[in-house]
């Protein structure tokens, strides 16, 4: 999506580049767990009693379900319901 005004997102670019790789690492891990968080709240919103297996199964699906093809995608997801 790019809804950032084009200087705006220059101007960002350029903050985060001034800051060490380091720094840039912790913001990005700090998004990723603020993102899972998120995540996990939601599953846990419409089903209160789902499985270990099936939370990392729902987790997984809704971080990389757009990312791979539906075989590969359905061999992970099949793989969750054995770590219950």
């Amino acid at each position: 999506m790019l809804d950032t005004n084009p200087l705006m997102a220059a101007k960002t670019r350029e903050m985060m580049m001034e800051k060490s790789r380091e720094e840039r690492l912790v913001i990005g891990c700090s998004m990723f767990s603020f993102a899972r968080t998120i995540v996990l709240a939601s599953i846990l919103r419409k089903n209160s009693n789902i499985s270990p297996g099936d939370l990392k199964r729902e987790l997984f699906l809704r971080f990389y379900g757009n990312d791979m093809n539906k075989d590969a995608l359905n061999r992970i997801a099949l793989q969750f319901a054995s770590s219950q």
